[in-house]
């Protein structure tokens, strides 16, 4: 299954224990549930079916969010080279991809520079 959807990225300021947790348990604070996140280099990456809820939720707790970002989304099986037949069919395309993180489900989340380009590169290979 493939859908289009946006994460958001925060910066976390300070590089100390409970940084992390503190980001993620606001938005778990509102009822909002985490589909899927990345923390990399100080920045997290936040994806969840409420985005303008979570967007309200780190805002008002001060948290910095520096980019909103369109993603595919796509939901692969649990085996043994099923991410890197995605990414073949990306690459085969040319389409450069920015991030990428696995999020609950199995589900990979693709944010590159040409998003249709990846719904269409994956179509008939993953089910819409």
């Amino acid at each position: 299954m493939i859908h289009l959807d946006a994460d958001l990225a925060v910066v976390l300021d300070e590089d100390r224990p409970g940084t992390l947790a503190k980001v993620l348990g606001c938005v778990s604070a509102t009822g909002i549930n985490i589909d899927g996140y990345a923390e990399i280099g100080g920045v997290v990456h936040v994806l969840s079916q409420d985005l303008r809820g979570t967007h309200t939720c780190l805002q008002n707790a001060g948290f910095r969010i520096v980019q909103e970002q369109d993603v595919v989304v796509v939901s692969v099986a649990d085996e043994p080279g099923a991410a890197a037949r995605v990414f073949q069919r990306i690459a085969e395309r040319h389409i450069n991809i920015k991030y990428s993180y696995l999020a609950t489900g199995n589900r990979l989340v693709i944010a590159a520079d040409r998003r249709d380009a990846v719904v269409d590169a994956l179509a008939g290979v993953v089910e819409p």
